[in-house]
């Protein structure tokens, strides 16, 4: 009973984080474009200005004809390697966008986008997860791997505004 409530407490702990504290810190770091504003201006055969101005009102506008757009992935979930389930990261991915080719294709092909994520991290164990200086060697492996699949210099960098092992 007790560890049944714990583990409801951390799942509802770790959503909070996901909802309140993730959107916080990736709008601080700078102009942040979900896949969902990126992919309603492809549509509509606009670019990436009009996606600024529509998510952020005014201060798209600023510079926003040399506005990088980052793409969002949130609320990614995995196991780590060797835990058996009993733990979990919870992370949201910010990746800036290398050219207008590769925002497309992002867009297009967003499931692959998350299994390459995903995957990359899949096979680490919990240990190396919460070794916080290991996290440039996660984003490196990361752009490589979304790299050789969406081709070179698809990825400027990546973001980790929400990284929580549990």
């Amino acid at each position: 009973m007790l560890i049944g409530m714990l583990a409801v407490g951390l799942a509802l702990g770790g959503g909070t984080g996901a909802a309140v504290v993730g959107p916080m810190v990736a709008k601080k770091m700078g102009k942040v474009y979900t896949l969902k504003a990126v992919a309603d201006s492809a549509s509509h055969g606009e670019g990436e200005a009009a996606a600024a101005e529509g998510e952020h009102g005014a201060e798209g506008k600023e510079g926003a004809a040399g506005a990088i757009p980052v793409l969002v992935l949130d609320n990614l979930v995995l196991n780590p390697a060797g835990s058996g389930g009993t733990h979990f990261l919870l992370l949201t991915v910010a990746i800036e966008v290398g050219n207008a080719a590769a925002s497309a294709s992002f867009t297009a092909r967003d499931a692959e986008l998350r299994d390459i994520v995903l995957t990359s991290l899949g096979s680490k164990t919990t240990e190396q997860l919460t070794d916080i200086s290991a996290r440039d060697q996660f984003k490196t492996e990361i752009q490589l791997a979304i790299d050789e699949h969406f081709g070179k210099k698809s990825v400027k960098r990546l973001y980790f505004p929400q990284f929580v092992v549990q």
